[in-house]
């Protein structure tokens, strides 16, 4: 055989294999897929809710806190003789707690990773709140309870990112929405414990069993990878595959496929997420052009838990205090709650989740705004309803309706904020926005305490006021997020 005749025979030789490894190659790169797409391979179902599980027991006990302190508030006041100032200072001092943390701490979920940070704030607010049944002073009681307020502050926006960064786009909001009910299941359960407790046990065997009740979280966040979304920026690609395919398995998608991500160099640049500070998270925010949004999300946020905190603390008043009905309460007797006022307390709270349910349906048909503009005006109609209450059966008809619609406007700025903002800076923003929520509960409180002491339909009118301003502040977002993608 010539030269020619042997190349010719090698050729043939070697054609078929080249071709089935140049077909296997592009096979597995077509196999490779970006973010989103893995994101939507992976589906939603079990695995969805059970890596949410974490985040959803620590925002259960945010809303516990409203049930918790509008009690304790009124006991200790009597336990240990303190005036309203005092009573307020205490209540107030778990959300300055979570402002300041909020701020202070609003990049460590960008830079240390949204599942360290979700922990450790679970382990340290289970940790303060069971001391709290320990102390013996209104001092210890006080700095416990700031602590709670500091370990919360610090990890509920990366809770929030966690949800949001796993959910697909059809239920985003329906994910979201999940973990933001557990503000109305955490305050019922507690209402359902201090039925059982407060009797036997006092105040400080709620604050003891809210702490246990919520524990939970530490297990679940222990359990759940880091948000695959945040890997990827860090440049771990391999943790963010494996965590999409325990999902997908878990939810029983993807027909036993594994999802492979499509490796991108670009996203793994830390010099983005990891080094921004303060100020130059809001300089990289300024610089896409969100700062404005992000001023209106903050301002919605402030609004919405301000009526939020404000109906949630006198709520209690309204009911265990007489104010709509001829009975004159002695000022004693203010500081007991009978176990009938405890009951509709906890039925009250159940229309909290109610509400959110009913919100999750509209929020993909009608889009994010028009739904919470909605609430906003339910919560407007049963506010002035209230303003001329006639007896007890009255308001709690009409405090019923106002937490069906307060629930799903407190929860949108998470919503919104999850949405607007690019994975470098969004748990920065979240935290930003809680921040502002938690100024609006101090506000609320501080209401509901001293002006509630000058005039009960004074309350609602500021919150109808408030109520307002919120409907103006979603009428001027520009941008629907309805099944759009997040960065």
């Amino acid at each position: 055989m010539d030269a020619a005749d042997e190349n010719t025979q090698l050729k043939e030789d070697f054609q078929p294999r080249d071709i089935s490894e140049k077909s296997t190659r592009q096979d597995e790169s077509n196999d490779e897929v970006d973010m989103n797409e893995a994101i939507e391979r992976a589906g939603a179902g079990c695995g969805t809710l059970l890596y949410s599980l974490g985040p959803f027991l620590i925002f259960s006990l945010e809303g516990g806190e409203v049930i918790v302190l509008s009690i304790v508030g009124l006991m200790v006041k009597c336990e240990w003789n303190l005036s309203t100032f005092w009573v307020a200072l205490l209540q107030v001092n778990v959300f300055v707690g979570m402002m300041l943390a909020s701020i202070l701490f609003s990049g460590a979920g960008d830079k240390f990773g949204r599942k360290p940070v979700s922990l450790i704030a679970a382990i340290g607010v289970t940790s303060a709140g069971l001391l709290c049944g320990f102390v013996s002073s209104f001092w210890q009681l006080a700095v416990l309870r700031g602590l709670v307020g500091v370990f919360m502050g610090i990890g509920m926006a990366p809770c929030v990112a966690l949800t949001a960064e796993i959910s697909t786009i059809r239920f985003r909001g329906l994910l979201v929405s999940y973990v933001c009910l557990s503000w109305g299941i955490g305050a019922s359960l507690t209402s359902a414990l201090a039925f059982f407790v407060v009797a036997p046990y006092g105040w400080r065997g709620l604050m003891i069993g809210t702490a246990l009740m919520f524990s939970p979280s530490i297990i679940f966040l222990s359990l759940i990878g880091e948000s695959p979304r945040f890997a990827a920026k860090k440049g771990d690609w391999a943790g963010a595959e494996k965590t999409l395919q325990t999902i997908q398995k878990l939810n029983c998608a993807g027909n036993g496929k594994d999802i492979k991500l499509k490796r991108d160099d670009r996203l793994s640049d830390d010099n983005q997420s990891k080094n921004l500070g303060f100020w130059g998270a809001l300089g990289y925010i300024n610089s896409i052009g969100r700062t404005k949004d992000l001023v209106i999300i903050c301002a919605i946020s402030f609004m919405a838990i301000l009526i939020y905190y404000i109906a949630g603390y006198s709520m209690p008043r309204f009911l265990n205090e007489g104010y709509c009905s001829d009975v004159v309460v002695a000022e004693h007797e203010k500081c007991k709650f009978d176990k009938s006022v405890l009951f509709d307390l906890g039925v009250i709270s159940l229309f909290e989740p109610l509400g959110v349910v009913l919100a999750v349906i509209f929020l993909e048909i009608i889009g994010r705004k028009k739904t919470f503009q909605a609430n906003v005006l339910l919560l407007l109609i049963a506010l002035t309803a209230l303003y001329f209450c006639v007896n007890n059966t009255f308001s709690f008809i009409f405090f019923t309706v106002v937490k069906f619609g307060a629930a799903p406007v407190s929860y949108s700025p998470f919503l919104l904020g999850s949405e607007y903002f690019p994975t470098e800076v969004r748990s920065f923003t979240l935290a930003v926005i809680v921040a502002c929520g938690r100024l609006g509960a101090c506000s609320g409180i501080a209401v509901s305490q001293f002006v509630f002491n000058l005039s009960a339909r004074l309350v609602l009118a500021l919150a109808q006021i408030a109520a307002v301003i919120l409907s103006i502040c979603l009428c001027a977002l520009q941008k629907e997020t309805v099944g759009t993608t997040i960065d």
